[in-house]
């Protein structure tokens, strides 16, 4: 799990009664990782590990035997509760097919400037860049902060934000993007309230 943090995982189903491990511990470990966010699906035969298993936050519990029928309704209910939470994933439709993605990973959403990617973006993630289809209006509308327009073709994550210079503002990951000179002023402004907000938010 941890070696493969460049595709971050939605649903982990694990088995509490792990040859020579406890499926509680691994869960602790993975919590301990910076994606927190993973939901866990538990097998056991044993109920009684129900009320030990609070501190990994598992989604659910199920009783082995499974049922088939059991085990598809949990999966599309946990699927369409990661799809809902619009505020921290994203669907996004690639070459490969759809997936969703944790908003706190994205960096920057840019237009594509070349005659033939009409209307394509480019999705900076932390670990990869996707290119899909859809326009800079379309996504903004979708995003709330601290996703912020800072460029007709740029959106970025204050969150990721590293420094700004008189007319760009610089990434974590170390890409600079220009600011609309319109925008400057409330850019920066934002990026000061986020910061306050972060900060009062940590105590």
């Amino acid at each position: 799990y941890n070696q493969q943090s460049s595709y971050p995982f939605h649903i982990l189903l694990m088995d509490i009664e792990l040859r020579g491990l406890n499926g509680i511990e691994v869960a602790k470990k993975i919590r301990a990782l910076p994606d927190r966010e993973v939901q866990i699906i538990f097998f056991t035969n044993y109920p009684q590990y129900v009320m030990s298993s609070f501190d990994v936050q598992p989604y659910h519990y199920l009783i082995k035997p499974v049922h088939y029928e059991c085990f598809e309704a949990k999966i599309i209910k946990l699927c369409n509760y990661i799809i809902s939470s619009v505020n921290r994933f994203l669907m996004i439709k690639t070459e490969d097919g759809h997936m969703v993605i944790k908003n706190s990973d994205i960096i920057a959403i840019v237009k594509i400037k070349h005659s033939l990617a009409k209307n394509r973006l480019k999705i900076i993630t932390s670990t990869q860049h996707y290119i899909i289809p859809g326009t800079i209006s379309e996504y903004i509308s979708k995003l709330n902060r601290p996703f912020m327009l800072i460029h007709r073709s740029v959106i970025v994550n204050l969150e990721h934000v590293h420094k700004f210079t008189a007319t760009s503002v610089v990434m974590h990951n170390q890409e600079q993007f220009p600011i609309g000179r319109t925008q400057a002023k409330e850019v920066k402004e934002a990026y000061a309230y986020y910061m306050i907000a972060q900060f009062k938010e940590r105590g």
